[in-house]
């Protein structure tokens, strides 16, 4: 009795630790590549638009840089 009740709790704890393991896959760390290069480009393109003098210039500016954004992280899908 006693012996089967180890072997469960040692089965238990290494299943447990093999979802651990197989839940953190090289995939899962290191991201979407697609998306991050999304948001580089987008970060360039705003801080270039930062340096644009008029508010209402900037602000188009700033809008169609997000909407590049978001259509290429709509082509990323």
């Amino acid at each position: 009795m006693k012996s089967t009740s180890i072997v469960l709790r040692l089965s238990f704890a290494v299943l447990l630790c093999l979802g651990t393991f197989a839940a953190v896959n090289p995939t899962s760390i290191a991201g979407n590549r697609c998306k991050d290069k999304c948001n580089d480009v987008y970060r360039l393109r705003k801080d270039v638009c930062k340096a644009i003098p008029l508010k209402n210039e900037r602000k188009v500016c700033e809008k169609a840089a997000k909407r590049a954004k978001d259509d290429c992280k709509h082509r990323c899908r």
